[in-house]
């Protein structure tokens, strides 16, 4: 058990000290939509149903196209978020430690 979980978070370290980040993406439309998800790394298409969360593992930044309805990037730990057919990104809240500096 202690050699699964030494391995868990030393897989966690590396994820993050990597510029691997999790970006949620909220649909607060009634609808469903397609979404594609482009990076460095990888082109990803994925349905976000209606009312709805998902997280997206995102290294470095993402690009997110909805057909018909926008396109935006996000990093780190950002939500993107689709409202009465539109789509924004909102930045993840800054640190009281990034903010002293």
């Amino acid at each position: 058990m202690r050699r699964l979980l030494g391995g868990v978070l030393a897989a966690g370290a590396v994820l993050v000290s990597s510029g691997v980040h999790a970006i949620d993406v909220r649909n607060e439309d009634d609808r469903g939509y397609q979404v594609q998800v482009t990076s460095t790394a990888m082109t990803r298409d994925m349905e976000v149903r209606g009312t709805s969360l998902s997280i997206v593992i995102c290294v470095g930044e993402c690009d997110f196209y909805v057909p018909g309805v926008g396109r935006t990037k996000a990093r780190g730990n950002d939500t993107v978020l689709i409202r009465n057919g539109r789509i924004v990104t909102q930045a993840a809240p800054r640190s009281v430690v990034t903010e002293l500096r």
